[in-house]
């Protein structure tokens, strides 16, 4: 193939050829695209449902025959809002790809097929990540203080949400940010750490932050509900839905820490159980990251075991891996030290749409005022439910195999 580089038409044509495009990022969402959809519609308020959090409890017992019936109870369901989040994500592609386009229609349409696809697989992968965040934005704690140095270390996060090209923003204990829009050039999984574009100083324990989820932040956050807030025992948030955790303990989630343990079967038997005991529900799936927790958990098992047909455990089985039957989902954007566990009728995507494209004004390419360039818009307005948050169990602060 001959390579076509004397014109720009000729140059944009060779660049954007999707099938030279290599994505050497790990761009799979497993586990936002797969939430079962919700067939509640917004209203005003928000996404709205009852939950009901007091039985009929009142009035049952055994009596004798002659005395009068006790006061009867009744259900007290309360009305469960979720709030959608707007989730946006801008592509942006410059005014000389679009005078192209006007003398070589193909190579226009390879540089915005590449951009969009890139762009929704992007916004896509990062829904997908607040799956396992808190709502806040933190994507990881620093982890000793920086002073004129581009390279932060990190902890208390998932180091696969950081990505090269993020800008983030670094605000320490009394609410300072002390990093503003900065752009990450690096990133070091094994290590965790984070490269930034220039040199900065922050202090230890600062959180770093998706750039400016923090500012003007409601109580529960800018980004998705995500398990740490459905599996959350009024820790993180006391108001959840709507409904207060500390007034309504139903409305509780379940969280169990393993005090630094390996994950275990043992472990996860607990887990099962107190899901199975505290709300009656049986747990269907698993969640885990697998450079952590199922790289642990198959070093549980014991390799040489064979079923009656042949068919070794886990470490050799061709089928989804399963525990005691169960499927487990292994997800690159869930923490390397946590495990979750829940049943899938019980977790929602609450969508007034799906991801889409805006094309409000009638056309999705948009001029990018005052520029020479255009912009197309990704958005999502969305969140993640629970209508039964005890249907779902998160095992946390287990031991961290060595990536």
């Amino acid at each position: 193939m001959s390579v076509q580089l004397s014109t720009i038409e000729g140059m944009l044509k060779e660049v954007y050829t999707g099938k030279e495009i290599q994505n050497i990022q790990n761009m799979t969402a497993d586990t936002f695209p797969k939430l079962k959809k919700s067939d509640k519609k917004p209203t005003g308020t928000g996404f709205v449902f009852s939950a009901n959090v007091k039985g009929n409890q009142r009035g049952q017992g055994s009596q004798n025959e002659l005395e009068a019936l006790r006061t009867p109870g009744n259900q007290t369901p309360l009305k469960s809002t979720v709030d959608p989040k707007i989730f946006t994500h801008i592509i942006q592609l410059s005014g000389l790809s679009m005078e192209v386009a006007k003398t070589n229609e193909d190579a226009f349409a390879d540089n915005v097929t590449f951009q969009t696809e890139s762009g929704l697989e992007d916004a896509t992968k990062e829904l997908n990540a607040q799956c396992y965040r808190d709502g806040s934005g933190k994507l990881a704690q620093v982890n000793g203080a920086v002073s004129g140095s581009a390279t932060v270390t990190f902890d208390n996060g998932v180091p696969t949400h950081f990505r090269v090209g993020t800008f983030v923003d670094i605000i320490n204990a009394g609410s300072v940010k002390q990093v503003d829009s900065i752009e990450i050039v690096g990133v070091d999984i094994g290590a965790k750490t984070i490269t930034l574009a220039s040199t900065q100083t922050c202090d230890d324990n600062s959180w770093i932050y998706r750039e400016d989820v923090a500012d003007s932040a409601p109580t529960e956050g800018k980004e998705l509900a995500g398990f740490p807030l459905l599996t959350d025992d009024g820790t993180k948030l006391t108001v959840f839905q709507g409904i207060s955790r500390s007034t309504y303990n139903q409305w509780d989630g379940i969280s169990i820490n393993a005090l630094g343990a390996n994950v275990s079967d043992d472990l996860l038997q607990r887990a099962a159980a107190r899901v199975k005991v505290e709300s009656g529900r049986q747990v269907k799936r698993l969640c885990m990251n697998p450079a952590g927790q199922f790289r642990k958990y198959l070093s549980v098992l014991t390799p040489a075991k064979e079923f009656s047909d042949g068919k070794k455990m886990d470490s050799g089985f061709e089928a989804v891996p399963t525990w005691n039957g169960l499927p487990i989902h292994l997800d690159t954007d869930c923490s390397f030290t946590e495990v979750y566990m829940y049943d899938p009728a019980f977790v929602e995507r609450s969508d007034v749409y799906d991801l889409k494209l805006d094309d409000s004004t009638g056309n999705v390419v948009k001029w990018h005022s005052g520029y020479d360039a255009f912009v197309i818009y990704a958005k999502h307005y969305g969140n993640v439910l629970t209508m039964h948050p005890k249907s779902l169990v998160r095992v946390y602060n287990l031991a961290e195999p060595i990536y």
